[in-house]
């Protein structure tokens, strides 16, 4: 045809011109004319192209062009413009979100980010963009403000950040974002490099702790990296845990070793302090046993008899004692001594009792002889309470005196406080003072009155003989104790010990010396001690010098640590725990006192200097225990609010958790602060424990509940079992309750609660389905009467008779009835040959079920039901009961059947059915 005529005769949507194709797309249809508008979507002229894709518009059809279509193609061009609003849109907002969230292509995505006239489009498609140089030309070039926010967000590198923060000068938030971020990141790898040398420098603190030598402080060092260690171990690697951990082992070890060996110490200590409490105990219950014996006025047998049970009790607590620790020397001599006072009671009471009748006639027969003679065999010891009997010894008639009293009589009544004077100061012990009053009164009683001399005579010759009796003892005590001084002395000065106890020695010695006063005093003894004394003098010479030069030490040590605490006081931090500061301050007490003795001219200073520093730090002490309980306040405040705050139990327990761990490392508040804001914090912490608890208690009873319901649900299901097929209703509600009772909660009880159900069920599954399978053999023995029916009227039907429609009273299951119809219609269409050869599959079929055994020449008729439930497994097979249960309908619709046929086959289908009751439904 030529071509004009082809012009003439062609269809308007193919006409040259665009406008008449571009109205012919009106026309079109998209169901009829797809094909035509299919071409015309690839049309020269843009406006056809708009018109036909305006027809077939759809976010699918734009994703699949999308796909195909290369980027120099006009349609991919009108595509992008009305998908990016150039020009009008043919799918609506939510229609082209659903295609922008499928491109994947990074110049699309990227065309739409940058060109898209709304701002959802622009974002889905930055969603899609992953490229970190294409999100910083967002950031940096994108018109719209938002769209350029959520490109920044998304930029992660170091160098993004840099680069966005000189190049984003469109949008200065973002620059200064960017900037910031980059700063922020800067800081935490700085602080993460600080966190990390400062590990490593713990390390090596701890390093150097676990080899220097022991000091006071070593254990609060060893606390304080613990401390600060768990603050940093966090991010620590391996190799650093390790390391620390090596070092604090080392350390801690040694830390325990030197306080047991210090609560060792402390155990000998207090061991000695108590033996030494009970020696002073002992000595003084014998010397107030003594003293209050002193007070009686007379002694009888029963008093003596108490104090010799008293001194046996005591004497058996002292050997004790002895066995345990030795007592001091002072100790055991003052033992002795009492016990020795005590023996001459003892002894003197036993001769009293002996000589007591002689001494009795003596006093009745004014035998004033025998009375002396027999008082100095019982020889009463001077001091203690004697029997009646001695204190009422009857005494000779003294001479009267002729002589006339002195012209110049003395008053009496002076004369006897005197005498109360000079007793006095004998039970003082004051000799001197007694014995110049003593001289004064013998010059003075000569001038008494006659009538009062005797009797004051006779006091002043007692108090006399007191006074020498003083001063004998004395003397007699001192002389020996002087000369053992002085041996003592000279021994020390041949002795071969340490120069500490030689000095030691010598100091007692010289104390004791000086102790006696002038008892016994002469110029030979003294001269002889202090010779001594100068020898052992030149001998600790270089003991003195080394003294002398401790002392300079532990006066630079002590001046040293004034001027570490005040260092410590000018320097101090805000932060300062005031914990650390008590630690501080206790070990610097300790160390001044380690570091003692120091020269006396320079003590006195010092000590107020210490004095000083110890009270401003104390001070800061103060000032931080108060920073402290006003954080601490603030944390009660936030517990406060935390127990109050309507939020899940268990996250309001971790965060009070964490309140506690911030109060923890805060430190302590002043003490009574402390204990108030601890009682009301912890008030609060238990209170939110409680409620955790309590939800804890209320999920665990309801976990309980639910064990307790499945717990009875399996032993009421396994006391039932099925009498019926018609209790598979049964079993399928108590799958439901089990059902509605899960999860239930993990444990031991819980396992064993769920394999003895699986068990339960699989049993009564089993014996439900015997059930089921013994109703569907009575129905096929119901079925017979049926079946005979069929069979008589299929084989008149096939005579030639007229196909008549068999009835039956039984009541048919949907599938059976339908059975049952269909064996009526087949019985006028339905062919014999087909009928037989289908009761034979129908019977291999079963036999396949039950697995019954069959013969060769069964085998293709077996492999062809194999294939064929092969084919029914591809769509689902069905299950074993229902495959049966179909069987049995499909044998009832199958015919037409003669008589001859069905008389063949039913005894082997009878006996199939039989076998119905010993098939295992689960193989």
């Amino acid at each position: 045809m030529p071509g004009f005529l082809q012009r003439l005769f062609a269809p308007r949507w193919r006409h040259n011109d665009p406008r008449i194709r571009q109205e012919a797309i009106a026309g079109l249809t998209v169901e009829r004319d797809r094909e035509k508008l299919e071409t015309l979507l690839h049309d020269d002229n843009i406006e056809v192209r708009h018109a036909a894709l305006a027809r077939l518009a759809t976010p699918e059809r734009y994703q699949t062009l999308l796909a195909t279509l290369e980027p120099g193609d006009p349609l991919y061009r009108t595509l992008l413009d009305t998908l990016t609003g150039k020009e009008r849109t043919l799918l609506s907002l939510e229609q082209r979100l659903q295609v922008v969230e499928t491109l994947d292509d990074p110049a699309l995505v990227t065309h739409m980010a940058t060109h898209a006239d709304n701002q959802q489009l622009r974002l889905a498609a930055l969603a899609r963009i992953s490229d970190e140089q294409a999100l910083i030309e967002q950031a940096c070039q994108n018109s719209i403000a938002g769209v350029r926010q959520a490109a920044a967000s998304r930029i992660d590198s170091d160098e993004g950040l840099e680069r966005l923060a000189r190049e984003a000068r469109r949008d200065k938030q973002i620059m200064r974002s960017a900037r910031d971020r980059l700063n922020q990141r800067r800081d935490q790898r700085r602080e993460q490099d600080a966190r990390q040398q400062r590990r490593d420098d713990l390390i090596a603190a701890m390093t150097r702790l676990s080899d220097q030598p022991w000091e006071p402080m070593l254990p609060a060092r060893y606390r304080h990296l613990v401390r600060e260690w768990r603050s940093l171990a966090e991010d620590a690697d391996e190799s650093q845990r390790h390391r620390f951990h090596q070092a604090e082992q080392i350390t801690s070890t040694r830390v325990v070793e030197h306080d047991n060996a210090e609560r060792e110490e402390r155990a000998r200590e207090q061991a000695m302090d108590m033996a030494r409490r009970d020696s002073q105990r002992i000595i003084g219950s014998l010397e107030q046993a003594l003293k209050d014996l002193e007070h009686h006025a007379t002694l009888d047998a029963q008093d003596v008899a108490q104090l010799q049970a008293h001194f046996r009790l005591q004497a058996e607590q002292w050997r004790d004692l002895t066995d345990r620790i030795a007592p001091s020397l002072e100790d055991q001599k003052r033992f002795e001594a009492l016990l020795h006072k005590a023996s001459e009671l003892t002894g003197a009471w036993q001769r009293f009792e002996e000589h007591e009748q002689a001494l009795r006639g003596a006093i009745d027969s004014r035998d004033f002889q025998a009375i002396k003679r027999l008082t100095r065999t019982i020889a009463w010891p001077e001091g203690l309470p004697c029997p009646t009997l001695l204190t009422h010894l009857p005494e000779p008639a003294a001479p009267t005196d002729s002589d006339s009293a002195p012209r110049n009589t003395l008053d009496p009544d002076q004369f006897q406080q005197s005498l109360d004077q000079l007793e006095s100061q004998l039970d003082r012990g004051e000799l001197q003072e007694a014995t110049r009053l003593l001289d004064s009164l013998m010059q003075r009683r000569q001038r008494l009155p006659s009538d009062q001399r005797d009797r004051l005579q006779a006091r002043l010759n007692q108090l006399g003989q007191r006074t020498h009796e003083l001063r004998d003892w004395r003397n007699f005590a001192a002389a020996p104790k002087r000369e053992q001084l002085i041996e003592g002395m000279e021994g020390l000065a041949a002795a071969d010990m340490d120069e500490p106890a030689r000095d030691q020695q010598h100091r007692r010695l010289v104390r004791d010396w000086k102790a006696l006063g002038d008892a016994a005093a002469s110029r030979e003894r003294s001269t002889r001690f202090r010779q001594a004394s100068d020898l052992v003098r030149e001998q600790l010479a270089g003991f003195y010098q080394r003294r002398d030069q401790q002392r300079e030490t532990n006066l630079a040590e002590r001046e040293r640590l004034c001027e570490q605490l005040e260092t410590l006081i000018s320097h101090k931090a805000a932060t300062s725990d005031p914990d650390s500061l008590r630690t501080i301050r206790d070990r610097a007490r300790e160390a001044w006192r380690q570091w003692s003795p120091v020269p006396r001219d320079r003590e006195s200073e010092l000590r107020q200097r210490f004095t000083r520093s110890l009270r401003a730090l104390q001070t800061l002490i103060d000032q931080q225990a108060r920073s402290v309980a006003q954080a601490k306040q603030a944390l009660v405040d936030e517990i406060r609010e935390l127990e109050d705050a309507d939020i899940d139990d268990e996250r309001r327990a971790d965060q009070a958790k964490a309140l506690q761990t911030r109060w923890r490392e805060l430190g302590r508040a002043p003490r009574g602060e402390e204990q108030a804001l601890w009682r009301a914090f912890r008030q609060h912490c238990d209170a939110i424990f409680e409620r955790r608890n309590a939800q804890r208690n209320q999920q665990r009873q309801q976990r309980d509940s639910r064990l307790d319901q499945m717990q009875a649900l399996i032993d009421r299901l396994d006391q039932w079992f099925p009498a019926t097929a018609a209790d598979q209703t049964i079993l399928a509600d108590a799958e439901r309750e089990a059902d509605d009772l899960m999860p239930l909660p993990n444990g031991p009880r819980t396992g064993g609660m769920l394999k003895r159900w699986e068990g339960i069920l699989r049993d009564r599954r089993e014996r439900l389905d015997r059930l089921a399978l013994g109703t569907l053999a009575e129905r096929w023995q119901q079925w017979q009467p049926l079946l005979e029916a069929h069979v008589a009227a299929d084989s008149r039907a096939l005579q030639g008779e007229p196909a008549d429609n068999v009835e039956t009273s039984l009541t048919l299951s949907s599938q059976a009835l339908e059975a049952h119809r269909l064996r009526n219609d087949r019985r006028a269409s339905g062919e014999q040959a087909k009928a037989r050869e289908w009761l034979e599959h129908l019977r291999v079929h079963l036999s396949v079920l039950v697995d019954a055994p069959l013969g060769s020449e069964d085998s293709s008729r077996r492999l062809d039901v194999q294939v064929a439930r092969l084919n029914d497994a591809m769509g689902n097979m069905p299950e074993p009961m229902e495959e049966i249960e179909q069987l049995q309908c499909r044998l009832l619709a199958s015919g037409p059947i003669d008589q001859e046929d069905w008389q063949r086959i039913a005894p082997r289908l009878e006996s199939l059915m039989a076998m119905l009751q010993e098939f295992d439904t689960n193989d």
